[in-house]
């Protein structure tokens, strides 16, 4: 490791020990955003929505899994329907 990636891998950590101590958590990109543009309630909403997707995702993902452990669908033939 050279003398420049040492400092920098110096920097980094130094970087996020101040972030953590200061008690800042960055969770998306809202959260970089500042409050002239997007106020805190607006943020409070992107975390709600963002939540809302993943739990989504999570449904999504559990029914594909209860599917795949159920084994394999059963066949389905066409029936013929007699019309009066």
């Amino acid at each position: 490791m050279t003398e420049q990636e040492q400092n920098q891998s110096v920097e980094g950590g130094v970087r996020a020990e101040s972030a953590e101590r200061r008690g800042c958590r960055i969770t998306g990109l809202s959260d970089l955003l500042p409050d002239w543009i997007l106020p805190p309630e607006g943020k409070q909403h992107v975390r709600n929505a963002r939540k809302e997707m993943l739990m989504a995702v999570r449904s999504v993902l559990d029914a594909a899994i209860e599917r795949q452990e159920a084994g394999p669908a059963t066949q389905r033939r066409a029936q013929r329907v007699e019309i009066d």
